[in-house]
């Protein structure tokens, strides 16, 4: 048997982890040397936060930013851009979910300011290279080590107060990582091991803490398994992350429309790999693993089907065409058809 081959390369990150992490933020950024930060945020929840940030900064902050949107629109982009440029800023202050996180990013690679994340979902972005905006129908996404944010600040309390609905879907989302990351052409031992120890604890907490929203472990468990996630993303994507990224395009939520499409293409990758699906199988207690995660976004409070989240039918053509000409083959091809039969299925 032939020696198998591989290249890992992940850019280097800070993690500050535990309860009351928050607290350490002032430090932090003195210790990415930002005098000037921009603070970057969704509006409501995401600027309540984004002020109690500005508080522990205090002259540390030149602007509080909270204009995130999903999926980062491009004019959403601009302006971000503009904030930081006219306040001079020379850091950024991501507080929140991968909106916030993502338009952080998007700054970052015109600018290369220095990012300190602050997350507060389970989406990953903030381990990752992966950079995504929308023009128009199409979501536009790339990789570059500038905008890996430089520090993570983990602190499960500020997931306390996480709706159970969008708990589950960002969770699913991680998971969605974990399962892509374990059949990708470009996996290496390490990331399928982060992958599996993800999923492991996923399988264990994400259930308990859509249960019960005050499970402080249970959070801190979800957190550590999407820091994993987010890793493993540095392994490269396939099927699922390219259907997810066209759906975005489409104004599809992220997180939710992981969750609907992953068990269906899970049932079609599986088929076609063996390793991946007995390290899920490991996981997940089940000798059927698509059918496990099925179990369980059936028992959250999310949508289920690609109707339920806005979907047009009639964009199954154009979906399809660009994932077929993607040309993906890990772990096994999808045509044009499969893709429409894939759709249909989740519909």
């Amino acid at each position: 048997m032939k020696a198998v081959a591989f290249t890992h390369d992940v850019p280097p990150q800070r993690v500050v982890f535990g309860s009351g992490a928050l607290n350490r933020v002032a430090d932090e950024a003195a210790r990415l040397k930002i005098e000037r930060a921009v603070i970057i945020a969704t509006p409501g929840s995401g600027a309540r936060l984004g002020e109690k940030v500005r508080a522990l900064l205090g002259t540390r902050v030149a602007v509080l930013h909270a204009q995130a949107v999903v999926h980062v629109p491009k004019a959403v982009a601009e302006a971000g851009l503009a904030a930081a440029r006219a306040n001079d800023a020379d850091g950024l202050i991501a507080v929140g979910g991968g909106s916030a996180i993502g338009l952080a990013k998007a700054i970052a690679l015109e600018t290369g300011l220095p990012i300190l994340a602050i997350p507060t979902t389970y989406s990953g972005s903030e381990a990752t290279p992966i950079i995504g905006m929308t023009d128009g129908e199409r979501k536009i996404t790339g990789r570059d080590i500038k905008v890996v944010p430089r520090t993570i600040i983990y602190d499960p309390d500020l997931t306390l107060g996480l709706p159970a609905a969008v708990s589950a879907a960002s969770g699913m989302n991680a998971i969605a990582h974990c399962v892509e990351a374990l059949w990708v052409d470009s996996r290496t031992p390490i990331t399928v091991g982060l992958a599996t120890e993800a999923m492991r604890r996923f399988a264990h907490n994400l259930p308990a803490v859509v249960a019960d929203g005050a499970n402080v472990a249970a959070r801190g468990e979800c957190l550590i398994g999407a820091w994993l996630a987010g890793t493993v993303l540095s392994a490269g994507t396939a099927l699922h992350h390219k259907l997810a990224h066209v759906l975005g395009g489409l104004g599809l939520p992220h997180a939710e429309t992981h969750a609907i499409m992953l068990p269906h293409v899970m049932r079609f990758n599986l088929q076609a790999a063996p390793e991946a699906k007995a390290r899920l199988h490991d996981a997940l207690g089940s000798d059927d693993p698509a059918a496990a995660v099925a179990a369980m976004l059936k028992k959250f409070p999310i949508q289920q089907r690609l109707r339920d989240v806005g979907f047009d039918a009639a964009k199954a053509d154009f979906v399809a065409g660009e994932i077929a000409a993607a040309a993906i083959t890990a772990p096994r091809p999808a045509s044009a058809s499969d893709v429409r039969d894939l759709l249909a299925a989740a519909y």
